[in-house]
C-alpha cells in the first residue's frame, strides 16, 4: 500500500522531490504551503502543484491529519518554530521528516518537540535537488529512519540510513561543507593570486596532480598526517604566502585562516607525541586531542 505523503512548504526542493516520486508512480501527494493562496507567491505554488500531480492543502492542520509521512521542507529558521505548530496533529507512528539545511542541535531541538507524538527523522540532503529530484543523496538519522528508508526506497529514493539519533545525518552535512565550502574558497583565492602572474591554470595543474595521484584515502591521510607534524614549518611558510599576497593586495582571508590553524595544530603538541614521526592512520591524531 502505497503511503501518504504530505509536504509543508512547497519551494524548489520539495516540488523536485514530489515530481519525481509521482513520476515513479507514488500517487496522492499532498502539499500545504502557507502562500497557497497569498498573491503572487499562490501563482508560482500552484504551478508547480500541478506539474508534479500535488494536492494543495488549504491549512496544516487538514495536511498533517491526512498524512502517513509528513515532510518539512521549509528553511531553517523556522525548524523549531514550525515543530511546535505541527505538534498537536501529529499522531503515534506517524512519521515527521525534516529535510532542511539546518545544524545539529536545532534538529535535536525539533525531535524533542516531535518525539512525544511521532516519530522524528533527521534527513540530510547531500546534494543538488534541482536536476536530481528524488533521487538526490539523503542521508536519515533518528528514530522514524529505519521505518522511512523502507518505505521509500521503494519509490526511488536514495536514502543512506545512519544508526543513531536525529542530528547525526545534520551534522555529517555541516562537517562536509567545512570542506566543501572551504574547498571552493581556498581555490578562489589561489587562482585569483595565479592570475597577477598568469599561472592559475599552473597552480590547478599542480592540484589536480596531487589530488589524482593515487588512492583518495591514502592522499588524504598521508597530508592529515604529515600536516599535524610538520604544522610550525607550514605555518612560516604561510607568513610568506600572506605577505606575496597583501603585495599583490589580493586578499588573505584563507591562507590567514590556514596559518591559524597551523598555529593550533602546533599548540596541539602533535610533534612532540609522534616524536616528529608522521603517524600511519590519521584516526591517531584524535587520541592527542582526547577524544
Amino acid at each position: 500500500m502505497q503511503p501518504k505523503i504530505g509536504f509543508i512548504g512547497f519551494g524548489e526542493a520539495a516540488f523536485n522531490i514530489a515530481k519525481g516520486l509521482a513520476g515513479e508512480g507514488l500517487t496522492g501527494i499532498r502539499a500545504y504551503d502557507k502562500f497557497w493562496n497569498v498573491a503572487p507567491q499562490a501563482e508560482l505554488v500552484q504551478q508547480r502543484a500541478k506539474e508534479a500531480q500535488v494536492e494543495l492543502a488549504p491549512s496544516l492542520q487538514e495536511l498533517i491529519e491526512a498524512a502517513e509521512i509528513v515532510i518539512s521542507s521549509v528553511s531553517a529558521n523556522l525548524v523549531v518554530p514550525l515543530a511546535k505548530e505541527s505538534s498537536p496533529y501529529l499522531r503515534p507512528g506517524q512519521i515527521y521528516v525534516d529535510l532542511n539545511s539546518a545544524g545539529p542541535d536545532t534538529k535535536v531541538a525539533a525531535n524533542e518537540i516531535i518525539a512525544p507524538k511521532a516519530l522524528f527523522v533527521d534527513v540530510a540532503v547531500m546534494g543538488t535537488v534541482p536536476g536530481n529530484g528524488h533521487k538526490v543523496p539523503m542521508l536519515a538519522s533518528g528514530a522514524g529512519a529505519p521505518l522511512f528508508v523502507e518505505k521509500m526506497k521503494a519509490y526511488g529514493m536514495n536514502l543512506v540510513l545512519l544508526e543513531g539519533p536525529a542530528g547525526k545525518s545534520s551534522a555529517s552535512k555541516m562537517f562536509r561543507s567545512i570542506f566543501m565550502k572551504g574547498f571552493v574558497t581556498l581555490m578562489l583565492e589561489a587562482v585569483v593570486a595565479g592570475h597577477k602572474y598568469g599561472i592559475e591554470d599552473d597552480v590547478l595543474d599542480s592540484i589536480e596532480e596531487t589530488l589524482t595521484a593515487g588512492d583518495f584515502r591514502t592522499i588524504v591521510n598521508g597530508m592529515l598526517a604529515r600536516g599535524v607534524i610538520h604544522s610550525e614549518r607550514r605555518e612560516h611558510e604561510m607568513d610568506e604566502v600572506i605577505a606575496t599576497l597583501k603585495n599583490l593586495k589580493v586578499d588573505s582571508t584563507m591562507s590567514e585562516a590556514t596559518k591559524a590553524k597551523l598555529r593550533w595544530c602546533t599548540d596541539q603538541r602533535f610533534r612532540e607525541h609522534f616524536k616528529g614521526v608522521p603517524p600511519k592512520d590519521f584516526h591517531e591524531i584524535f587520541a592527542v586531542l582526547g577524544k
